[in-house]
């Protein structure tokens, strides 16, 4: 169902919508009382379960208003509504520079300096690692569910297919579905989006936190190489062969050292994936990279320009000021100094162009 601006629904006034995804709709709306703006999110059920699942989604919801993290969008109320049969979250307002909400689908390729994508990686392993810490699984990390902040930080959003594996509250929140698709050989159900979803998850395994982690990685490796991750990229599927791509590979030339990490990320095996994320950002670092020598032909070419262009500068000055007898013995005497000069030079240039002691 979709609400018309200006629509009341609990305390809240449709002021427009921001989007829609499955069967969610995201408004911006403004509370009738205190006059603060904020987003709103409802959830489409099917009639026949709308009691089943309400039960669900305010016990759950419940946990969630708890989790407070500044990369996280805060849940802070949520409703069902008996006029419109709609189920509804109230959360953070979360709104660019230019009055609209973006995500990182919004982001040019390409277009984002590796600096801020190691700020952003490192925001989201700090956010999830906190939500793990509280037994949730979020299961939908995607580039449609990480949110710009004005300041150019990222948020979390979307926790509408969350799962809790603690003690604490063990159920799942079954209200949105990104993707629901049946297992013909098992009947389960696959809850995630498409080309996110960890391999296990994919084919019929629980969530675990190894599954936020894997989406996290295909998260970043398209917004490294603009391409999106297939597990035959793995290095382990690699030939060996000098035209073979691989992971790894794509993300060697890069600037940070992101092949040796987000390959982790996305091991096919959910125990051979980093549990610490936060540890893991810790990592991620500039590479250092060895100076070449230019080559040496290159530099004794340089040398001797320098060298021919200081003799021709001294012969001119020197039939310009000098005459006389005197001046064959002077020219020879000049000339020595000046061979002498180029061969300093030379030895100059080397060393303005060896690499660093490091490095040799």
């Amino acid at each position: 169902m979709e609400l018309e601006i200006g629509h009341v629904l609990g305390s809240y006034r449709v002021v427009r919508a921001l989007g829609e995804g499955g069967m969610a709709r995201v408004y911006e709306v403004e509370h009738v009382t205190l006059g603060v703006h904020y987003a709103l999110k409802t959830f489409t059920l099917d009639s026949g379960r709308v009691e089943f699942f309400r039960k669900r989604f305010l016990a759950e919801g419940r946990l969630l208003a708890r989790m407070s993290h500044p990369n996280l969008v805060r849940v802070f109320d949520l409703a069902y509504d008996d006029a419109t049969g709609l189920l509804y979250y109230v959360m953070d307002l979360v709104l660019y520079e230019d009055g609209e909400a973006h995500t990182l689908s919004d982001v040019e390729e390409g277009s984002v300096e590796e600096p801020v994508l190691a700020q952003w990686f490192s925001e989201l392993c700090d956010a999830l690692d906190y939500v793990h810490s509280l037994d949730v699984v979020h299961r939908d990390i995607k580039l449609n569910n990480i949110l710009l902040r004005p300041d150019g930080r990222v948020v979390l959003s979307d926790f509408g297919i969350s799962r809790i594996t603690g003690d604490r509250l063990r159920s799942d929140i079954d209200v949105s579905r990104t993707m629901a698709a049946a297992d013909s050989s098992t009947g389960c159900v696959v809850m995630g989006t498409e080309g996110f979803i960890a391999p296990e998850v994919a084919a019929g395994a629980e969530a675990t936190s190894a599954a936020d982690v894997y989406s996290l990685g295909v998260v970043f490796f398209k917004l490294l190489t603009c391409v999106w991750y297939d597990p035959c990229l793995a290095p382990s599927h690699d030939d060996e062969t000098t035209t073979s791509i691989n992971s790894v590979k794509l993300l060697s030339h890069l600037d940070y050292n992101w092949s040796e990490i987000l390959p982790r990320m996305l091991e096919e095996d959910p125990a051979k994936r980093p549990t610490d994320l936060s540890t893991l950002a810790g990592l991620l670092h500039m590479r250092s990279r060895v100076v070449e020598q230019p080559n040496h032909v290159v530099r004794w070419l340089v040398a001797a320009g320098l060298a021919a262009a200081a003799i021709a500068a001294v012969v001119v000055l020197y039939t310009m000021f000098r005459t006389g007898p005197e001046a064959g013995h002077e020219v020879a005497a000049h000339d020595a100094a000046l061979r002498g000069g180029s061969d300093r030079v030379a030895d100059d240039l080397d060393d303005a162009f060896a690499a660093p002691e490091g490095f040799r």
